[in-house]
């Protein structure tokens, strides 16, 4: 077994109990395998295997590497069987990205598994029909492509899928004044064509991908014009408020004066994403004034309270564990204590707040909204994203010494 992280400023309490969560969590989901009938990466058995590899490595005298290879299994299973959309977040993409990753972890031996080889073309004619249909989206579209092609370079050192994506995304971005920006189109009822802010949807999850293209040497001259040119315009919306310092979104034509709502705390959206997005484009660009402003914003949320940060559940997405890991990611990557302890006390908010021992998915529900109804529900899910798996992962790489090299296809991994 790995040894525990150093947790001396951590709940006794709360840590035993994360042990023994991440246990549960682990059983049911092999007890209820056959619920999970969703195979990509953030919703189904793609992202779970990646949840039973690091388990495999953390406690290697147990069954977890069996578990691994059987979800693995089942996966080419569905390559060679059913007809998958090509994306990141439920298609070919994602599936492809939890071989090579396993191979780059050297869980799997790459001369005797997936050839992956065969996939990536499928995946490359991916990116041309996202580029058709400008969807850039870091989730569902091409950054999200573009992450499996930054994970398969390491192996390959193949650099043309990468400088292909660099290419089309410098292609869709929209003059606005003295920038260069990308535009979330409208979705019906809900939002009307917008600067988005957050990792999942927005501008911050492409500078941040764009960011570790560029440490891999490749379109270095474009990628710093492209990001000179959009960074300075997210700059610009800050906020002059103190607790809240960057919208969700900003409207491109809107109706009447916007006024500035504060922003939730959390992976998806909110002034995380700016800090990391920050923290990414400074570290590779070797542009410390953007880095030291990263970490200032992320500094001023570990103020956010409970009451204040829009949590509803414990989930990686928009939940506590999510900002339990991305403080956590920043503590190792300043040694500043402040994160350490804000990383804590979310912590120990999601034990508090939703945990719920023998209910849910290993003591845990999903808040969604049901449409049909007009409710909020709560339910359980051992999805990645949105469920327990991503939980069990957030605690094993918050109490052992593993780095969370998973956290990848979140772009949270500074």
């Amino acid at each position: 077994m790995n040894n525990l992280a150093d947790t001396k400023t951590a709940t006794v309490e709360v840590n035993q109990s994360l042990i023994k969560q991440i246990e549960t969590i682990a059983e049911q989901i092999l007890e209820r395998k056959n619920e999970v009938k969703e195979v990509g990466l953030l919703g189904g058995k793609a992202g779970i295997t990646l949840l039973f590899a690091y388990l495999s490595r953390a406690f290697p005298e147990k069954e977890y590497l069996q578990a691994t290879l059987d979800y693995l299994d089942e996966l080419s299973d569905s390559l060679s069987n059913e007809e998958l959309n090509y994306n990141m977040s439920a298609g070919v993409g994602g599936i492809a990205f939890v071989f090579q990753h396993l191979r780059n972890l050297e869980i799997l031996d790459n001369e005797v598994d997936l050839n992956l080889s065969d996939l990536d073309e499928f995946i490359a004619q991916g990116v041309e029909q996202d580029f058709k249909t400008a969807n850039w989206d870091p989730l569902h579209g091409m950054t999200g492509l573009g992450i499996y092609f930054l994970e398969r370079n390491k192996e390959t050192a193949e650099k043309k899928y990468l400088e292909k994506i660099v290419d089309h995304l410098a292609a869709m971005r929209t003059q606005v004044g003295e920038s260069k920006i990308w535009i979330t189109p409208g979705y019906g009822k809900y939002s009307n064509d917008n600067y988005n802010f957050g990792t999942a949807h927005g501008m911050p999850g492409i500078l941040s991908f764009l960011a570790q293209v560029y440490e891999r040497d490749i379109c270095q001259k474009e990628i710093r014009e492209i990001i000179s040119e959009a960074l300075p315009f997210l700059l610009k919306q800050e906020y002059n408020d103190p607790v809240y310092c960057f919208p969700t979104a900003v409207e491109v034509e809107p109706k009447q004066e916007e006024e500035k709502p504060g922003s939730r705390l959390g992976w998806c959206y909110g002034d995380l994403c700016m800090a990391f997005a920050l923290i990414h484009c400074g570290i590779a660009l070797r542009n410390e004034e953007w880095k030291n402003k990263g970490i200032d914003v992320a500094l001023k949320t570990t103020h956010r309270t409970f009451e204040n940060a829009g949590c509803t559940d414990a989930p990686f997405c928009h939940g506590t564990v999510g900002l339990v890991h991305l403080y956590h990611r920043l503590y190792n990557l300043t040694k500043n204590e402040t994160f350490k302890n804000t990383s804590q006390n979310w912590l120990d908010i999601t034990h508090r707040e939703f945990y719920k021992p023998g209910e849910g998915a290993g003591g845990y529900f999903f808040r969604s909204f049901n449409e049909e109804q007009n409710i909020f529900e709560l339910t359980p899910q051992y999805s990645l994203l949105e469920g327990s798996a991503g939980i069990a992962l957030v605690y094993l790489s918050f109490l052992y010494d593993i780095k969370p090299d998973w956290d990848k296809i979140f772009l949270s991994n500074v």
